[in-house]
């Protein structure tokens, strides 16, 4: 589940779920309702992340979701997550869309506000993109 939190000037995106393939899925889509949804799956989209700490790997996986879709011109749809590492910090997702340019630009995720936060009833990840 993710929904936006209010903020004076920039978008801040709260993340809740039980698991890190979960919290990783709903922030990806989460930042679909910034870029602007496309309407077909009929493209996909590989995006693979190494980082060295999981709030890297938060803000890197994010940022190369909107560097990708603005570099490709794909307008995404929908995420699989393929995997999730929470011990050595990665994640290679699957976005579904069609090419089309996004309908919207986000400028930067950053690490302003950020919370990774692993709990024994789930996780929770707070983001803040710059739009």
């Amino acid at each position: 589940m993710y929904h936006y939190l209010p903020h004076t000037a920039d978008e801040l995106l709260e993340v809740k779920a039980k698991t890190l393939t979960d919290a990783l899925h709903d922030a990806v889509l989460g930042s679909f309702e910034l870029i602007g949804k496309g309407k077909h799956e009929q493209e996909e989209l590989e995006i693979e992340v190494h980082s060295p700490t999981l709030e890297d790997l938060v803000v890197d996986l994010l940022q190369q979701v909107v560097v990708q879709c603005e570099l490709r011109e794909f307008s995404p749809i929908s995420v699989k997550v393929l995997e999730a590492n929470e011990k050595h910090p990665s994640a290679k997702i699957l976005l579904l869309g069609e090419k089309i340019p996004p309908a919207n630009e986000i400028k930067a995720v950053t690490y302003h506000l950020l919370k990774v936060e692993k709990k024994k009833e789930g996780w929770t990840i707070n983001v803040l993109f710059d739009v």
